[in-house]
């Protein structure tokens, strides 16, 4: 005969699938977070980062220049400082202008940085050797133009530390 407190009683293997299934689902569940909360600092620097690519490459471009291929180079790391997130754009334009005015240009251009500041935006540009080969039909020449900003704190991201 059995009595009400041996009704109530779970077998054991039930208990123990029960728990199987909770630290399942506990590491289901927190592993993804943890990965989330590792990976938002990278997020937020690349968002940084794509905000910046947008609104140089849609700036207009100096006078008798263009771009001279739709593709640019972009990357996020510390360059220098540590704990201080510096991002670098370069393209390639072909010009009429010297390297000193196109880099006059984008340093006076209205271009919000990230976040360090105006005086953390510096432009550099490069010009390839001057031969009659390296210049287009338009007798313009190849430049690349690099531009770089940086953001105080790298929020944990690990490119930036």
């Amino acid at each position: 005969m059995s009595t009400a407190g041996d009704l109530d009683a779970v077998p054991e293997s039930a208990t123990r699938g029960r728990r199987r299934w909770a630290r399942a689902v506990a590491v289901v569940l927190v592993l993804p977070l943890l990965y989330a909360f590792a990976k938002l600092p990278e997020w937020m620097h690349n968002r940084q980062m794509d905000d910046l690519a947008g609104r140089i490459l849609s700036y207009p471009p100096p006078p008798s220049t263009g771009f001279a291929t739709d593709e640019f180079s972009a990357s996020v790391a510390a360059y220098g400082m540590k704990d201080t997130c510096t991002y670098r754009l370069r393209f390639d334009m072909t010009t009429k202008l010297s390297a000193d005015e196109i880099t006059h240009y984008y340093e006076t251009a209205a271009i919000p940085p990230v976040a360090g500041g105006s005086d953390s935006f510096t432009v550099m540009v490069w010009t390839l050797p001057q031969t009659p080969a390296s210049l287009d039909v338009f007798g313009r020449q190849r430049v690349i133009v690099e531009i770089q900003d940086r953001d105080l704190g790298s929020l944990w991201d690990f490119r930036c530390m």
